[in-house]
Formats: structure tokens, C-alpha cells, sequence
């Protein structure tokens, strides 16, 4: 299975909320819909609750020193 990390996480995310013309690899495409993290909506994809969560809770982490 493909292991993703949070940086490639956010940014497919990231891609798909901005609606990008650019498609995603169908790998990543996979891998995200298996995390029910995107959802196909028509011909487009769309973050689905737990992905808009995933988002808001990565930006609000802060390192700590």
C-alpha cells in the first residue's frame, strides 16, 4: 500500500479544495479515497469531512522547543 506522508497529504488536499486542473496520480487518487479523506463528487473530487479536519488539525499543530 502506498504510505503517505503528511506533507503529501496536505498538499493533495490542498490541490483538490483549490480545484486544480492538474489530476492527481490515481495511485495518491486511491490512497486518499481508501482514508475517506476525498470523495468524488460528479467528475471532480472534494475533501470530505474528515479531510477538511485533517487540514484544520495540521495547521493548527506548532512545533515545540
Amino acid at each position: 500500500m502506498l504510505t503517505l506522508s503528511k506533507q503529501a497529504i496536505l498538499a493533495a488536499l490542498q490541490r483538490i479544495s483549490e480545484r486544480n486542473p492538474e489530476p492527481l496520480p490515481d495511485a495518491l487518487t486511491d490512497a486518499l479515497l481508501a482514508r475517506d479523506l476525498i470523495q468524488r463528487v460528479g467528475k471532480h473530487l472534494e475533501p470530505t469531512q474528515f479531510g477538511k479536519s485533517y487540514c484544520r488539525a495540521a495547521s493548527t499543530l506548532r512545533w515545540r522547543w
